[in-house]
């Protein structure tokens, strides 16, 4: 009781006060930021460059940005995209070393970095359930299973990311007039997000979560990071649950009644090695999107700062290397037509 009056008391205080204090602000006038995660899988990368200034933050234009991959330099950039991001493109493979640098109008801040090792390709399996969902719908579900291999001889840190691919075919017959093309051809090939569950996986989900209390919050780990610390050297299955209607939904699309279609559906699993720096900035940016009371005062009353972690000299910020190691499982091929595309449950599968 006396802690309630005592934070009474002092939020009382605090609006009575009248009395302003000034603290004179300490440091440069403005530091250079640069924030870049950069994926060995991707060949175009980007740099966000800003200026953090005592009581603002604005974005850095007017710098060049030039990327070296083992002491080479591969990429030099002075355009920004829309985002504002200084993009450009290089090959970065696991274990290269990456510097990046930023300059111009009197500043220059440079990071190094080493791409991780990759990790080993997993194994990929999954088992089919239809299940109640909590709306009182039955759904079909895949239930993939993941076993990761740990880098050996080192600590590790890692992510699994997915995503879905579709593939459609379509065969048109020669009395169709005015076609693009005859017979088979291939008319779609996509990378289409998903959401899986993680809830039944007791490494991604420690607290036991279940599905209704799932949220996009810190302690759900929305984005599937776990480190290797149980599984030293060794290998470990994770469980990722998902709707079989996530992978089979194809919208905006146009089909003919006088046509086939042959589709081929994906699912995509990036297993991603990460520095500690990453791992932890990663980690910690989902805690601060986090609302532990639900009331946004007192989550800023009773919270500190974020203290983020820093590898870029002559400023601040993260640049990062992911190393990833991509695996596609083949959920099948479908023969479709004019009357169920767009009724996935009733599709045939041809293999």
């Amino acid at each position: 009781m006396k802690k309630i009056y005592s934070a009474a008391l002092f939020l009382l205080v605090l609006a009575s006060c009248e009395t302003p204090i000034f603290i004179d602000p300490v440091g440069p006038d403005r530091e250079l930021v640069l924030l870049s995660r950069m994926l060995t899988s991707d060949s175009l990368h980007t740099v966000y460059a800003s200026y953090a200034l005592h009581d603002n933050l604005v974005k850095a234009d007017n710098l060049t940005v030039r990327c070296y991959v083992n002491g080479k330099m591969v990429a030099e950039t002075t355009e920004q995209a829309e985002d504002k991001g200084y993009r450009f493109k290089a090959m970065i493979q696991p274990g290269d070393s990456v510097r990046i640098e930023a300059s111009g109008d009197g500043v220059r801040a440079v990071s190094r970095v080493k791409a991780p090792s990759a990790p080993a390709l997993p194994d990929l399996d999954v088992e089919n359930e239809t299940v109640r969902l909590s709306d009182g719908r039955a759904a079909a579900v895949y239930n993939f299973k993941i076993k990761v291999r740990d880098i050996p001889g080192e600590r590790n840190w890692y992510r699994i990311a997915y995503s879905g691919r579709q593939i459609v075919d379509e065969f048109v017959p020669d009395d169709v007039p005015y076609a693009i093309h005859y017979g088979w051809a291939r008319i779609l090939d996509r990378q289409v997000e998903v959401s899986l569950d993680n809830t039944k996986d007791p490494l991604l989900n420690p607290d036991g979560r279940e599905v209704e209390d799932w949220r996009k919050d810190y302690m759900a780990n929305e984005y599937n990071f776990f480190t290797d610390e149980l599984f030293e050297d060794g290998s470990n299955e994770f469980t990722l649950s998902g709707e079989t209607r996530q992978y089979r939904n194809i919208t905006n699309f146009g089909v003919s009644s006088r046509c086939e279609y042959k589709v081929t559906l994906s699912a995509i699993f990036d297993i991603m090695s990460m520095s500690r720096e990453d791992y932890l900035n990663s980690r910690m940016l989902e805690m601060d999107y986090f609302s532990l009371s639900g009331v946004g005062l007192v989550d800023r009353l009773f919270s500190e700062d974020l203290v983020l972690p820093n590898n870029v000299d002559g400023g601040i910020g993260l640049v990062s290397v992911r190393s990833v190691t991509r695996a596609e499982y083949n959920l099948g091929v479908y023969e479709v037509g004019f009357d169920n595309f767009f009724s996935p449950d009733s599709w045939i599968r041809s293999n």
